[in-house]
């Protein structure tokens, strides 16, 4: 065991002798040093010591998420047609859609390289510049669509890939390291942070939906996400802790030499982040099956009982807003004092994911927001109580490599979940042909 990981058990034990709390287990304090305790690690320890004094939450920090998300948010769905559109690429069918849909997945890539590339080449920073450097790289990449496309006038496919790699580099290294930062603030600004997410895309998917319904140009809502990333960045480096005192971060080395020490009980956390990311990427697969400008609601078959596109996807924009966030905030203060629980909480959790995929596969539109409320339900509770995992029963110092594992993990999903979009819906569409849908 690492001297450093010797003194913080040492710390822990001390305060337990000055500030001794009835409601911990009992015998939990003389677990060995070197063993793996799954229902209840030293961190959590600590924690649960911690509470009387815990800090007040910074909600400010969700608006670093959000701004970072809604960047996000303009590579896919209503924005990523957009730029399709503007660089007059058809839908469907021709070698420039099957290279744009290729260059599309960049974002992917990017994200997946960077989830444990960065402790590789950013090894020499630290947790809190890597945040920095994260919205840099998504500034680069909104900036790419929204001045040399919808201004300038490019119409090079290339430019996507570019775009979507830098985006998806930032991302991928932003999510890990943003969330080891705010620790030190508490559970209460980790919760308000993770919200972030979702209010990102709904923001972009529903406001920008309703504005171009009005006749909004979309490359308004692209320099309104550029706009907003220094926002979020200032208020970063406002408001974030930083140094090593504070983050107690091992090197990502030395978390890999300790590896059963934290990796063990993160193992259902990875499965179920694959599924939830399978299922989110898989999206578009249902995006593209109604076609503009109507949806019919009961009977794809029907000319009747019809919607504005537009008007349906933002309708469903709201359900997914709602599952996705209510649900995190619940999940992160969910009590899971045993392995048991936990494994029942995620459980319920892929469960609701497996509904939502069944009900998508009715290509029922009335149908879509509840299957999409369900998947995003289960997305956001696998979050917040992972979250919740990492905070308790991960130690301090190895938090940075369980989130990179982890978000890894879940882009594996998520690039599986985009290569198979078109088997998707065509798997779907069988039997659902119609003037409006398939």
């Amino acid at each position: 065991m690492a001297p450093g990981a010797k003194t913080e058990i040492v710390d822990v034990v001390a305060a337990k002798q000055e500030d001794p709390q009835p409601d911990l287990a009992e015998g939990q304090g003389t677990a060995p040093k070197d063993g793996i305790d799954l229902e209840m690690s030293h961190s959590e320890a600590s924690e649960d010591l911690g509470k009387p004094t815990e800090q007040p939450p910074v909600r400010l920090m969700c608006l670093v998420m959000l701004s970072m998300f809604q960047g996000y948010a303009s590579m896919v769905g209503p924005l990523q047609s957009a730029y399709k559109h503007r660089l007059g690429i058809s839908t469907d069918g021709t070698a420039a859609a099957h290279a744009f849909t290729q260059a599309a997945v960049g974002v992917h890539y990017g994200k997946l390289i960077a989830r444990l590339g960065h402790n590789v080449v950013f090894a020499c920073l630290s947790p809190w510049t890597r945040v920095v450097i994260a919205m840099c790289f998504m500034f680069l990449g909104v900036t790419i669509p929204t001045f040399l496309v919808f201004t300038l006038g490019w119409d090079w496919v290339g430019s996507v890939f570019i775009a979507y790699m830098l985006s998806g580099l930032g991302l991928g290294i932003f999510e890990v390291t943003f969330l080891s930062v705010i620790t030190p603030l508490g559970r209460a600004t980790k919760a308000w942070a993770i919200v972030g997410c979702p209010m990102g895309f709904a923001t972009i998917n529903i406001l920008g939906l309703t504005a171009s319904s009005f006749g909004v140009e979309m490359v308004y809502i692209f320099y309104y996400i550029l706009a907003c990333l220094p926002i979020g960045l200032a208020i970063f480096c406002r408001l974030a802790p930083r140094g090593c005192s504070e983050l107690k971060t091992a090197n990502f080395s030395a978390s890999l030499l300790q590896v059963r020490r934290w990796m063990p009980g993160m193992i259902p956390f990875f499965a179920a982040q694959f599924l939830s990311h399978f299922a989110m990427e898989n999206w578009p697969a249902i995006f593209y099956m109604f076609h503009p400008p109507m949806v019919p609601l009961f009977d794809p078959h029907s000319e009747q009982h019809l919607m504005k596109w537009g008007q349906f996807f933002a309708v469903t924009y709201v359900f997914i807003f709602l599952g996705d966030s209510i649900s995190r905030r619940i999940a992160i203060y969910m009590s899971t004092p045993s392995l048991r629980r936990r494994l029942a909480y995620l459980g319920v959790a892929m469960a609701l994911i497996g509904i939502g995929l069944y009900l998508e596969s009715l290509a029922i539109a009335i149908v879509i927001p509840v299957a999409i409320f369900l998947v995003f339900w289960g997305n956001g509770t696998i979050y917040g109580l992972t979250a919740n995992h990492v905070d308790k029963h991960v130690p301090s110092e190895h938090n940075l490599a369980s989130y990179s594992f982890w978000c890894f993990v879940g882009d594996l999903g998520a690039i599986l979940g985009g290569i198979l979009v078109d088997n998707t819906h065509d798997l779907f569409c069988r039997g659902h042909e119609g003037p409006f849908e398939c």
